[in-house]
């Protein structure tokens, strides 16, 4: 029996357990009124030293059936009401209630997500993933369909949910329509290519990042809707080489990506219509004299990419700026991108 299913059944027992002590109050109040005309304290009062057999006085001497009904109430209640307070007793001691209270928190922050990453597949790369979306402060929650990654991921402070990051109503749990991207982590190729196709599917203008094993798998994951592929042995194997080759470059662009260092940081900043750039050179806004921002980069609308692009170079609508600056620095040029 997974954790989760004793955890349901704990809640169901403590519930059942909860309505019979109820209930067995109920039908003793209720005896007593009917039986020797008390009134409902005088009742509610019998019924409880008698089931709690505590051995108070009467309220008043008992007709025989009176006496009938309370031996009845003892005989079939007493076992019932110990049996419940024992399940109350083990339910509040053994932490379900506790695990109860936080899957119901969970559900609570899930609803309330927005604009955030659906990382699918908690496993060595969905966990760093994990890690790094954490690290910059980046809104998400993991789908994992095993119960132990889930409570890890909820261990390490994640938002995670128990199911298969195929299927529709999992996805839908997960916020996929307030989500901003999607990584498809899951330990296999054929996994993936389902997620993608099932998300993609729900909204069609997600962007998606997948994980590839093989080369045969990447034109199908693309086919499917993933906007990159991450082939993970040629992604390490080019790294290996650049660590051989340029290991003062590599060690540079670590930083440059490393969240905790917040010396530095590079970063993309896409331009709205109302941005006050727009129909600026890059000579005109000065980015590095007025904000210490360095330009490395810019993407024109159509995706063509100009590397340190010229002074004399129109900011456009919906352009990209690559800067390189420090994180205060970053923030300014993110209003000044968004037209704040």
């Amino acid at each position: 029996m997974t954790k989760d299913t004793q955890q349901l059944s704990a809640i169901r027992l403590f519930a059942v357990s909860i309505v019979s002590v109820t209930l067995l109050l109920a039908t003793g109040t209720a005896g007593y009124m009917a039986i020797e005309q008390m009134s409902p304290l005088n009742a509610v009062y019998m019924t409880v030293i008698t089931v709690a057999t505590v051995g108070f006085s009467e309220v008043h001497p008992l007709s025989d059936a009176g006496k009938l009904f309370t031996i009845f109430l003892i005989i079939g209640g007493t076992g019932l009401f110990f049996f419940t307070l024992t399940n109350v007793a083990v339910f509040l001691l053994s932490g379900e209630w506790r695990a109860h209270w936080e899957q119901q928190r969970n559900q609570r922050m899930l609803r309330k997500l927005n604009d955030h990453f659906i990382v699918c597949g908690y496993g060595r790369l969905g966990g760093n993933v994990a890690e790094e979306l954490k690290a910059k402060g980046i809104p998400f929650v993991v789908i994992e369909n095993t119960i132990e990654p889930v409570l890890r991921a909820r261990d390490n402070g994640d938002l995670a949910i128990k199911g298969n990051a195929a299927d529709e109503s999992v996805l839908v749990d997960a916020g996929l329509h307030r989500a901003k991207g999607l990584i498809a982590a899951a330990g296999n190729d054929a996994e993936n290519v389902f997620i993608v196709l099932t998300a993609k599917n729900l909204k069609p203008d997600l962007h998606i990042v997948a994980r590839a094993d093989c080369e045969e798998s990447e034109s199908k994951l693309l086919r499917a809707g993933a906007e990159k592929v991450v082939m993970l042995y040629r992604s390490a194997g080019k790294r290996m080489a650049n660590l051989l080759i340029e290991p003062e470059l590599e060690e540079y662009l670590d930083e440059l990506s490393d969240a905790s260092n917040l010396n530095l940081r590079i970063a993309q900043f896409l331009i709205s219509e109302n941005s006050q750039l727009v129909g600026k050179s890059f000579q005109e806004v000065d980015l590095y004299n007025n904000h210490r921002i360095n330009v490395v980069g810019y993407k024109l609308p159509g995706g063509e990419l100009h590397t340190t692009p010229r002074p004399a170079e129109i900011i456009q609508k919906n352009g990209t700026i690559i800067a390189i600056g420090r994180g205060g620095d970053l923030e300014i040029l993110n209003s000044l991108a968004e037209g704040k």
